[in-house]
Formats: structure tokens, C-alpha cells, sequence
């Protein structure tokens, strides 16, 4: 998948958002997640998502100030889904690492 021309124009969508937010987690859900979890054929219809997503919708889904399906009626609500569970995991995973930090300080 890695040297796929699809794979590596999702990686150039995911890395270049207009809100440095969604950049920093997208990064990374296209490098851990989407080679694990979407195939190849995939990706055509991933990245039509990326291209069509406004940055601000996408930027309250990541934040998880709004749920995933109150956009269902826009765009592709299992990509939504899939990048809201990775984006809530990271803010528990962050939030579990402030924690460790302040208790040994």
C-alpha cells in the first residue's frame, strides 16, 4: 500500500489541512490506521472525503466538540466515525500522559 500513488495522495491531504489541529492528528491516522484498516480501493473514496471535508466541520469532530453524525447527512460517516475514534483516543492517551508527567513532578 505504501507505494501506492493513492496511499501517498491521501498522506499529502491528511498533511496539508488549513487548521494545524486536524494536520496533526490526520498525519498520523493516515500513517497508523488507514494502511491497517482500509484497503486500496479504498482510498478513492477516502480521499474524495478529504477533498470535499471542510476543515472546520472535520476541526469539530477531531476536538470532539460535535459527534461524527451530525454531519452523516454531508460526508462519508464511516471515515467520520473512524477518524473520531482515533482523534478521542488521542486526547485520552494525551490526557493519561499529563497525568503520569504531573504525578511525578
Amino acid at each position: 500500500m505504501r507505494n501506492d500513488p493513492r496511499y501517498k495522495k491521501t498522506i499529502f491531504l491528511c498533511a496539508r489541512r488549513a487548521m494545524l489541529e486536524n494536520e496533526l492528528v490526520l498525519k498520523k491516522f493516515a500513517l497508523e490506521y488507514v494502511p491497517k484498516h482500509y484497503s486500496i480501493e479504498d482510498l478513492d473514496d477516502f480521499n474524495f472525503f478529504l477533498e470535499k471535508i471542510y476543515d472546520n466541520d472535520l476541526y469539530e469532530v477531531v476536538m470532539g466538540l460535535k459527534p461524527a453524525e451530525s454531519f452523516a447527512d454531508k460526508y462519508n460517516i464511516r471515515f467520520l466515525k473512524d477518524i473520531e475514534q482515533y482523534a478521542s483516543d488521542a486526547r485520552k492517551l494525551g490526557r493519561k500522559l499529563i497525568e503520569i508527567y504531573e504525578d511525578e513532578r
